[in-house]
């Protein structure tokens, strides 16, 4: 199955700590197994310029 190369979502609100609304952003599908991010995978989320970027963590060279 060919995934998507764009997909659009939504940032919904969940309930945080001491129950106090957070923002909250859900992935899922088959569509991150194909793209090499099956259950279990550790990732990097960075952030910059209101761009979030997400890596494997077992595949990023560590920066110094």
């Amino acid at each position: 199955m060919a995934y998507k190369r764009n997909r659009t979502l939504k940032v919904y609100e969940q309930s945080g700590y001491h129950y106090n609304p957070t923002p909250t952003i859900t992935l899922k599908g088959k569509w991150l197994e194909e793209l090499s991010f099956p259950a279990g995978t550790p990732i990097i989320v960075k952030c910059e310029n209101g761009i979030l970027t997400i890596t494997r963590a077992d595949e990023v060279i560590q920066e110094t």
